[in-house]
């Protein structure tokens, strides 16, 4: 593991409060285009909830970037709108996650508009804050509780805005 990885997921861990008694977040993970998902944590092993049976491209097996949706999945996820009647999904650690809301948000701090998606498997919750610059986070909500999807919500904007000021 690269130290640049190390960095992020500790990071991650200690925004999201991660291993706390009773956390609202389940796992997190930070994604780009480029790279796939490059950073994970969660009170477990975090990239299980976050590998990708999608496509893979030209992609090597085994890498980090193999296990990531593809561009083709990401940019559908912010898309507006259904094609064809479709639903927008993104499949993950074997499960489909449907998205059921896409809203634009402006930073209250640096004024910047990130995208906000909610994707759903069942009762299970994800949020995925995208910034300008692409980095995505991925926010795993620990268990079917709304006040924990809300909290969950909240901690992912913060920390988008976080990223925004640090220049992603």
């Amino acid at each position: 593991m690269s130290p640049v990885t190390e960095q992020w997921e500790e990071v991650l861990s200690t925004r999201f409060a991660l291993g706390g008694k009773h956390p609202a977040v389940r796992a997190v993970a930070a994604f780009s285009t480029e790279s796939g998902f490059f950073a994970a944590a969660g009170p477990e092993d975090g990239r299980q909830h976050f590998r990708s049976a999608a496509g893979q491209g030209d992609r090597q097996p085994g890498s980090d970037a193999a296990d990531a949706p593809d561009r083709a999945e990401m940019s559908a996820l912010w898309t507006a709108g259904e094609e064809a009647g479709r639903p927008r999904t993104l499949r993950l650690a074997g499960a489909v996650w449907h998205r059921e809301e896409l809203d634009r948000i402006t930073d209250a701090v640096t004024g910047t508009e990130l995208d906000l998606a909610m994707l759903r498997d069942g009762n299970r919750i994800m949020w995925v804050v995208r910034t300008g610059q692409g980095i995505c986070i991925f926010v795993l909500v620990d268990g079917d509780d709304e006040g924990h999807a809300a909290e969950a919500r909240s901690l992912a904007l913060d920390f988008d805005s976080f990223l925004v000021g640090q220049g992603y």
